[in-house]
């Protein structure tokens, strides 16, 4: 199996295992311990290490706890993997500090993930909460 088919199998498990069936007790498995995180901080600030993304992701699906993603797109080449993901969810929690809505959401995400020795060592997200934000109704 090439390299890439490798990470693009890890990608797939990360988004299927962490996100949709939220096991995150994976996150330490698929993260390397100087993992650095991009776009998914406050303010877009970078995150670094498993435990940072963990506050992210329990912040994220605290606010969508039943959110499902789907990759419309993989591209993997080298060490890198480029996915293009649909979010669908319920804005069911204050964790955005944003009051529950209970609205039904759909926003597009882009993420760039560098793997190393079958890890995620680097990632850089985009995520359009400015159309989810739109589709509840907050701005």
């Amino acid at each position: 199996m090439s390299i890439e088919s490798k990470n693009e199998a890890l990608t797939r498990r990360w988004y299927e295992e962490v996100w949709n069936r939220k096991r995150a007790e994976c996150i330490p498995e698929l993260l390397a311990p100087h993992v650095v995180a991009h776009g998914m901080g406050a303010d877009a600030a970078p995150l670094h290490g498993p435990e940072a993304f963990r506050q992210a992701f329990d912040m994220f699906t605290g606010a969508f706890p039943d959110l499902h993603i789907t990759i419309e797109k993989c591209i993997a080449a080298g060490d890198t993997v480029t996915v293009l993901l649909r979010c669908e969810a319920t804005h069911a929690g204050d964790h955005l500090g944003v009051p529950a809505t209970g609205k039904r959401v759909t926003f597009p995400v882009m993420s760039i993930a560098r793997y190393h020795d079958g890890l995620i060592v680097e990632g850089w997200n985009v995520l359009d909460l400015l159309t989810a934000f739109r589709q509840m109704g907050v701005v």
